[in-house]
């Protein structure tokens, strides 16, 4: 189970702020900043493509609870602690450890 040793990555979730039209395409605003663990993936041939393409898989841990359970694919991560890194969110899944949840996120992916 990730202790608070291993969420060393401070991390801001955004999503877009809606346009003149009410539709979710404006510029990105801050949700929340938590404390994540960011693991970058290796092996296998589709994150060995992606690579090449110049995007990196990563899993990012946090904690589960009510703000965390609200992110969707439409948002993005940015990490504000170490190399800043903006992150595009795939999918999300409750982590093997109770309490958390790991997303699947694409660093250097079109922002």
């Amino acid at each position: 189970m990730p202790g608070s040793g291993q969420l060393d990555t401070r991390v801001t979730f955004q999503q877009r702020a809606p346009d003149d039209n009410g539709d979710p395409l404006g510029d990105w605003e801050d949700g929340f900043t938590r404390w994540a663990q960011v693991q970058y993936l290796r092996g296998g041939e589709g994150v060995i493509q992606g690579r090449l393409q110049g995007k990196a898989p990563a899993v990012i841990t946090v904690r589960d609870e009510a703000a965390t359970r609200e992110i969707t694919t439409a948002w993005r991560a940015v990490t504000q602690t170490g190399p800043n890194m903006t992150f595009n969110l795939r999918s999300w899944t409750p982590a093997k450890e109770r309490g958390f949840i790991d997303i699947l996120a694409e660093a250097g992916a079109d922002e």
